[in-house]
């Protein structure tokens, strides 16, 4: 280009560029607006207002068989302190949640160190790894229920075969840990790919600095992995928590809670309130419960979260 073609200063190019005003210039300047406001209201409708409607309601006296609604006050919140069917699905929620999210992690975690290695056919066995996570839940759970049948199940014939009496999965003995067993195979996935991910951020140079400076296995693991994939690992932990403990197809479709409430979960719980005994305000106190839970476990990564932040700086 010749020097004759050029602007002759920046505010000659400025007087050179087409005008946008009107209509356009607005636009242009409320673009960032008008293409969020769509995803605001479908936020406010989907997730603000059911919240906010579902508070209102656990402050009432709403049954399905009357047609009237009465304002109680904190009452539905006392009942639930006072409930101990309530209190018993808290607990058991707490056991499965915390149980599946440990051996979830703990298998992905162990898959993600192996699948992080180089060996042929890597890219088909982290397909086959996922293939769980990728089945939706009701169709995982009916065939667990198939697995589970004590007379014409897979696991009844493999015991039968080794000529072992094979234990009733679901009943009142073993059906949390099967339950628990479902769900760390459906979720253990998702823990693969979150930390195999974190893994694979890792810069190669450490661990072979870490080589040089004659640091065993052990010692990398410890000083240059946990500590780099620790971050990740806390979204996958604290995602796969909230996930696990308001969780309903699986259990729902296995067990519905029993036997003898030995599987009833807070959502199970809940639902049959709401849906069953027909207590809408007493089943919105309980979710209103379930949902303070889930504040506080992400209350606690974020407290966590800003403390490592403030240490790194």
């Amino acid at each position: 280009m010749s020097a004759s073609a050029r602007p002759s200063s920046p505010r000659a190019a400025t007087h050179d560029a087409p005008s946008t005003g009107g209509l356009g210039a607005f636009l242009e300047r409320r673009i960032a607006y008008i293409l969020v406001f769509p995803t605001v209201v479908g936020i406010l409708l989907v997730d603000v207002y059911p919240l906010l409607f579902n508070l209102w309601i656990s402050f009432q006296e709403r049954k399905i068989s009357s047609a009237t609604a009465t304002f109680i006050g904190f009452r539905n919140y006392q009942r639930i302190l006072a409930d101990p069917e309530v209190w018993n699905a808290i607990w058991i929620s707490i056991i499965f949640t915390v149980a599946s999210v440990f051996f979830s992690f703990i298998i992905g975690f162990g898959l993600a160190l192996l699948l992080n290695r180089q060996f042929p056919f890597r890219g088909i066995v982290r397909s086959v790894f996922i293939i769980p996570w990728a089945i939706p839940a009701f169709v995982a759970a009916l065939v667990w229920a198939w697995m589970f049948n004590d007379q014409f199940g897979i696991l009844a014939a493999l015991f039968r075969s080794a000529g072992w009496r094979a234990p009733i999965w679901l009943g009142k003995d073993w059906a949390l840990w099967s339950l628990i067993a479902v769900m760390v195979w459906k979720s253990f996935p998702f823990q693969l790919v979150v930390l195999l991910a974190g893994l694979q951020s890792i810069p190669k140079e450490q661990y072979e600095a870490a080589a040089v400076d004659g640091a065993n296995v052990f010692q990398r693991f410890w000083s240059i992995t946990l500590p780099l994939v620790k971050p990740v690992a806390m979204v996958g932990v604290l995602l796969a928590a909230v996930n696990a403990f308001h969780y309903f197809t699986i259990p729902w479709i296995l067990t519905r809670g029993g036997p003898a409430n030995a599987t009833n979960v807070i959502p199970i719980a809940t639902y049959n309130i709401a849906f069953i005994a027909g207590d809408f305000g007493y089943a919105a106190a309980a979710a209103v419960l379930m949902f303070l839970f889930i504040l506080l476990i992400s209350g606690i990564y974020i407290w966590q979260y800003i403390r490592e932040v403030q240490d790194v700086g």
